[in-house]
């Protein structure tokens, strides 16, 4: 059974991290409903939502070619 660390961590079983393909340096998203919270891995583009709306430059092949350096 997993327990909380001082720093608030804990090591998630490794069937978990199995059964949600959870890998080191994935990112995941915790969602709290009433007295549970949900794990699920991020999806990739995810961390893309809002991105272009920050962008000052409109070159949408210069976007695209950052994206891609990205992975």
């Amino acid at each position: 059974m997993p327990t909380f660390t001082t720093e608030g961590q804990i090591t998630l079983p490794e069937e978990v991290r199995k059964a949600l393909n959870i890998e080191q340096g994935d990112e995941v998203v915790f969602e709290v409903e009433k007295e549970r919270v949900i794990l699920r891995k991020k999806a990739q583009l995810e961390k893309y939502i809002g991105f272009l709306g920050e962008r000052k430059d409109a070159n949408v092949d210069a976007i695209i070619r950052e994206l891609r350096e990205g992975y």
